[in-house]
């Protein structure tokens, strides 16, 4: 099943998202003792993406998400964050 441009564009979103919060903590490593992990952030970003997508989904204008677009983007990206951070000690 091939994946449609919006799918591909969410899920390198989340990831990219995932980069950038892992160099925004492993600089700053004092961010790591928040009460919400670095690693869980992608999370937020993911549903802001979702629920515009979700929207333009609803207005058929793009492929809605699948569960497991959303399982690879968040998991990648909290993965990459945990690497980044473990790698930057």
């Amino acid at each position: 099943m091939a994946l449609s441009r919006g799918r591909l564009l969410y899920i390198a979103a989340v990831l990219v998202s995932g980069i950038v919060i892992g160099l925004i903590v492993a600089r700053q490593p004092h961010l790591q003792q928040l009460a919400v992990p670095p690693a869980a952030w992608p999370f937020a970003v993911s549903l802001v993406l979702d629920l515009v997508i979700g929207q333009m989904a609803a207005q058929g204008r793009v492929e809605p998400l699948t569960m497991g677009d959303r399982f690879v983007a968040v998991l990648g990206a909290g993965l990459i964050v945990t690497a980044m951070v473990a790698f930057a000690a």
